[in-house]
């Protein structure tokens, strides 16, 4: 009886190391989740589009409830910072850009003027030499002058 037993262990032993360590049977194919987590990727739009793709998100007021942009009318140049603030600096891409707020103008009292510009481009009159983390630097007729953000 006990030969018996043993006998029964023994091929249970065997059968349990066949299945676990898969001496000779067909393993199961690996799934996905084998391989571990996989994070999709999706492009990055700013580099794919040209900076004057974005030109709709600067010269409209997104937070105004008719998204009114600036007048049609041609640009004055003024020559002068005066009433003039830094408001932001971005970076899209490698190009860097400068928001500066002004005095309201036109029709739209109440509403401060709004403008995007960009490091080397011409702007009312001045040159944009630079564009730092807290300062832009404008060059014109009167010489060097920079914009802070206001205090």
């Amino acid at each position: 009886m006990n030969l018996l037993l043993l006998a029964g262990i023994a091929c249970l032993l065997v059968a349990i190391i066949h299945v676990w360590w898969g001496g000779g049977g067909s393993l199961p194919s690996r799934s996905p989740s084998d391989q571990g987590a996989q994070v999709p990727t999706a492009p990055i739009l700013r580099d794919q589009q040209p900076i004057t793709a974005f030109a709709v998100i600067i010269a409209k007021n997104l937070f105004s409830q008719d998204r009114s942009g600036p007048s049609q009318g041609p640009a004055q140049v003024q020559n002068s910072l005066e009433g003039r603030e830094l408001l932001g600096i971005m970076l899209i891409g490698d190009t860097k850009a400068a928001i500066i707020g002004g005095k309201p103008t036109g029709r739209n009292k109440g509403t401060p003027e709004i403008e995007a510009v960009y490091l080397g481009e011409e702007w009312n009159g001045l040159k944009i030499l630079e564009i730092s983390n807290d300062s832009v630097t404008f060059a014109g007729k009167e010489g060097r002058r920079t914009l802070k953000f206001p205090e």
